[in-house]
């Protein structure tokens, strides 16, 4: 959201009035109120600064890219010639990484865009959208893993081992290393963490492979591997599910993990002048770009005692719950809309 206001005073709210990105409107009745941010005057965004970090995870993105469809071409090769489920089926998953690896490098470039009049909070969910393709393509790799699996059960073919080994011991010291390189990054991050989780799930399933690769060498076994495939296909699918999960609650606009609503709703009535808070809503437009909007009941007060309230929830948020940008309405009597989305009124403090 765009918003200016006129030095030296708090902005009035017209009657009827909604907060973008939270799908919440009503009337007001009778009651009066200011509308702040939390200081006098200012023109601000929901953007995202380019910062040196995201150059470095740029140029991470793109090395590892090129690495990547580098090797899926000469193990899917490898993989066709000696004749190994285990090699193809990781070879496909390598596919998937270098897509994963696209996708969420072009997701943070568009991310990185400043907000602009058709996208007043900027592009953060494009992260979150290259997130959750990531995830799907991960769940249909895992299926066809399945399927293949299956059929090299009930058909076995001879594989030799020796090659099958060698090529995954490859393919672990490639993901393993880009791995490395994106876990810092991975925690704070949802887009880097779906690549991240395409790229550990290779380093395993390369693991997986080896063993494969070496038990049907010393055993003349076929069976080990499709039943390493289909492990593989496992974890494929367990590790999609906590990207689809999160994704989808940032879509739906849902509370911030970690977060817990009870714990701020009393930390906002601790507040001085802080009477009872209602409408309250918080969530994230993706990583930690955590939103909150709020209607505060407060006592008769002037403008200035009036922004030093807000300044004071303003500075509680941002130290104990890493929420940046809040939109926080002042009113002098009580909630006439009760039973709206988590609208909650405490009219004595605990």
């Amino acid at each position: 959201m765009i918003h200016q206001e006129k030095p030296g005073k708090l902005a009035s709210t017209p009657d009827d009035h909604s907060h973008a990105g939270d799908d919440h409107s009503h009337d007001q009745g009778d009651h009066s109120h200011a509308h702040g941010h939390g200081e006098s005057g200012h023109n601000h965004a929901h953007g995202h600064v380019p910062t040196g970090s995201d150059g470095k995870v740029s140029r991470l993105f793109k090395i590892s890219l090129i690495f990547t469809a580098l090797f899926v071409i000469f193990q899917f090769t490898a993989g066709l010639l000696v004749n190994s489920l285990a090699l193809i089926s990781d070879a496909g998953h390598n596919l998937t990484d270098a897509m994963a690896l696209g996708f969420s490098w072009f997701a943070l470039v568009v991310a990185r865009r400043s907000p602009d009049n058709r996208k007043t909070f900027g592009y953060h969910r494009a992260g979150i959208l290259a997130a959750t393709l990531n995830a799907v393509t991960l769940v249909l790799i895992a299926l066809y893993v399945f399927y293949e699996g299956a059929q090299r059960i009930i058909h076995p073919e001879p594989v030799e081992g020796g090659v099958v080994a060698l090529v995954a011991a490859v393919a672990l010291l490639l993901n393993g290393g880009i791995a490395l390189a994106f876990f810092q990054t991975s925690k704070y991050d949802l887009n880097v963490r779906s690549a991240f989780i395409h790229i550990l799930g290779d380093t395993l399933s390369s693991v997986g492979v080896i063993i494969a690769g070496l038990a049907t060498l010393f055993t003349g076994m076929v069976i080990f591997d499709p039943l390493i495939s289909i492990l593989i296909g496992v974890f494929i699918l367990w590790s999609s599910w906590s990207i689809i999960k999160e994704a989808t609650n940032v879509l739906l606009e849902g509370i911030p993990d970690g977060l817990d609503m009870v714990s701020l709703m009393r930390d906002l009535m601790a507040i001085p002048n802080v009477n009872s808070v209602h409408d309250l809503h918080v969530w994230t437009l993706g990583g930690s770009n955590r939103m909150l909007s709020c209607h505060i009941l407060t006592n008769e007060t002037t403008l200035h005692e009036a922004n030093e309230t807000v300044q004071a929830i303003k500075t509680m948020l941002i130290d104990k719950y890493q929420i940046h940008h809040a939109t926080i309405e002042l009113e002098c009597e009580n909630c006439s809309m009760p039973g709206e989305l988590y609208c909650t009124v405490i009219n004595t403090r605990d």
